[in-house]
């Protein structure tokens, strides 16, 4: 895995519908090879709730910038829209720094 000083952290996290949840990982399954050949793209896990259908996506990208031109595209494609639509909100999403302590 590749490391650099000022990796990005980007967590996003969404509520899926009820009646969404395997159409979201069939979606997932066909944009996620793409999205590991992005430039700038570190590293993604997501994880579901035991409890609920919140998702959580936990992304390492080179810089935030990298990130954003990603979500860019992605959105100018219509792929946001797509999964947008197993969403019950837009998904709220957060920036972090990762500190080389």
């Amino acid at each position: 895995m590749k490391r650099m000083k000022n990796n990005a952290i980007v967590i996003l996290e969404a509520n899926l519908k009820e009646d969404k949840v395997d159409e979201f990982q069939l979606l997932l399954s066909k944009y996620l090879p793409e999205t590991r050949e992005y430039p700038g793209f570190i590293s993604i896990k997501i994880h579901k709730n035991l409890e609920h259908n919140t998702v959580v996506f936990y992304q390492e990208w080179e810089t935030i910038e990298y990130y954003e031109a990603y979500l860019k595209w992605r959105t100018d494609t219509g792929v946001m829209d797509i999964l947008e639509n197993t969403f019950t909100a837009a998904p709220n999403i957060r920036y972090w720094k990762v500190l080389n302590l």
